[in-house]
């Protein structure tokens, strides 16, 4: 991911996206505060997908400006690629433990994080129609 991020990010703009900005935030201890704030802002009842009030969540709780610039260019990263709290950092995907099958699971982390990038995806009907997916009903794996 960080490889990907450093090719189509980088941008020392608004965003403040740099090398050293993605070198920080893709970390497993970078993953675990960011994982404590979006948990305390998603406490506020506000929108986590919004932008502008996470940035002004960060810029009254979080005092060191370079803190609050990793969180919100965490942030951004997480809106545009889906790298969210779960996003460990380190490969793994953590296992959210308010999930009602977390105890079954019993371990922290589950499946190994992948990332697919396409500019001009075709829809799954699009896919399916081309023979390239075919579509299995899902069942619950407990009622």
């Amino acid at each position: 991911m960080r490889g990907f991020a450093e090719q189509e990010l980088i941008d020392d703009g608004e965003e403040g996206f740099s090398k050293p900005c993605l070198a920080a935030i893709l970390t497993p201890d970078f993953s675990e505060g960011y994982a404590g704030f979006m948990a305390a802002y998603a406490n506020t009842g506000k929108d986590i997908h919004n932008r502008d009030m996470v940035r002004i969540y960060a810029n009254k709780t979080i005092p060191e400006p370079e803190r609050r610039t990793l969180n919100r260019a965490r942030h951004v990263l997480q809106e545009e690629f889906g790298a969210n709290p779960l996003f460990s950092g380190d490969g793994m995907t953590k296992v959210n433990q308010n999930n009602r099958y977390a105890k079954d699971i019993g371990q922290k982390s589950g499946v190994v994080e992948s990332f697919t990038f396409e500019r001009d995806p075709l829809t799954i009907g699009e896919l399916q129609a081309l023979g390239a997916v075919t579509l299995i009903p899902a069942l619950p794996l407990k009622a």
